[in-house]
């Protein structure tokens, strides 16, 4: 499965882990979906929880809605650094699974690419 990390408000990653919102809106929604979605609190440079998001349902003044499903909130925040990211992305970015960044120089993920032959 595609992971991302989903830049954004307290506010709102507080809803979607509270089960209080179904989707989340974005003008741009990513083009790889469905994903597991962690969500990165900007201006904290953690990430609070994760969550599936579905592909675009439907269009509105909003942005494209993104079905939220399995909204799971950690026990504490992790920082971004754990994702392979050194900061909050501006609205999201590809990411390998947290299991796989460990022990890799941050700012460094993998997949993707081919190694020189």
């Amino acid at each position: 499965m595609i992971h991302l990390v989903l830049a954004i408000t307290e506010e709102n990653a507080d809803a979607i882990l509270d089960g209080q919102r179904s989707h989340e809106h974005r003008l741009r929604p990513p083009k790889q979906l469905p994903a597991i979605a962690h969500l990165a609190v900007t201006g904290t440079g953690t990430v609070v929880g994760e969550c599936g998001l579905g592909e675009p349902a439907r269009h509105s003044a909003k942005g494209w809605a993104l079905r939220v499903t399995r909204p799971k909130r950690y026990r504490a925040p992790r920082p971004v650094a754990d994702y392979g990211l050194p900061k909050i992305p501006r609205s999201f970015r590809y990411c390998d699974p947290p299991e796989a960044v460990r022990g890799r120089p941050q700012g460094v993920t993998g997949g993707g690419g081919s190694s020189p032959g």
